[in-house]
């Protein structure tokens, strides 16, 4: 009985050439076509040529030499900024995210009512506003409804008491000595 081949046991490399001959780039151990931002699964000149030829040969066949190479980095331009728009939106959401957690636990903190972070928010949009008016929609975003921010507490509280037991040690009993705080004016 025959043995089956395991592609990972080839060695396949991508080879740079490949760049600008087929407008391709590697990613995650893969090709991607610059052109139409398909993947090829494997990293076989054959199969990176023939996408190239049963795709994009007619359009692409005019550009050689230094037109050749200015349109490559023109395309791997181009998906550059198309990555950077996706990282950007995400990490302005996680920011909101992150935003919103620490405003909840301000509230928990004083003991407020939960309904202060709507309150919260209307002044920090205000604010934005005077400020930084380009950024008034990601103020916008940071969710601080009286339910969100009860979950939020509700979060936070499973964390700590989650992070306690695990440096505990997981005993079945133990005692906490706290140190009384005067009273704060708030």
């Amino acid at each position: 009985m025959e043995k089956k081949r395991k592609i990972d046991s080839e060695c396949r490399t991508f080879k740079d050439k490949w760049n600008f001959q087929y407008f391709v780039i590697e990613s995650s151990n893969k090709a991607l076509c610059l052109i139409c931002n398909e993947t090829i699964a494997v990293l076989k000149e054959y199969n990176i040529k023939r996408h190239y030829e049963s795709k994009h040969l007619q359009n692409y066949s005019k550009y050689t030499g230094s037109l050749r190479t200015e349109q490559f980095e023109a395309l791997k331009r181009g998906l550059k900024s198309q990555q950077s728009l996706f990282t950007k939106a995400n990490t302005e959401q996680e920011s909101a995210t992150r935003a919103s957690f620490r405003v909840a636990l301000e509230i928990a903190k004083r003991g407020k009512p939960f309904t202060d972070g709507e309150m919260i928010k209307e002044c920090f949009i205000a604010v934005a506003e005077e400020i930084c008016p380009k950024k008034v929609n990601l103020f916008k975003s940071v969710s601080l409804s009286e339910s969100t921010v009860a979950r939020r507490v509700q979060d936070i509280a499973e964390n700590l008491s989650s992070q306690l037991s695990d440096k505990n040690g997981h005993h079945e009993l133990f005692s906490l000595a706290l140190d009384e705080f005067p009273a704060r004016n708030t």
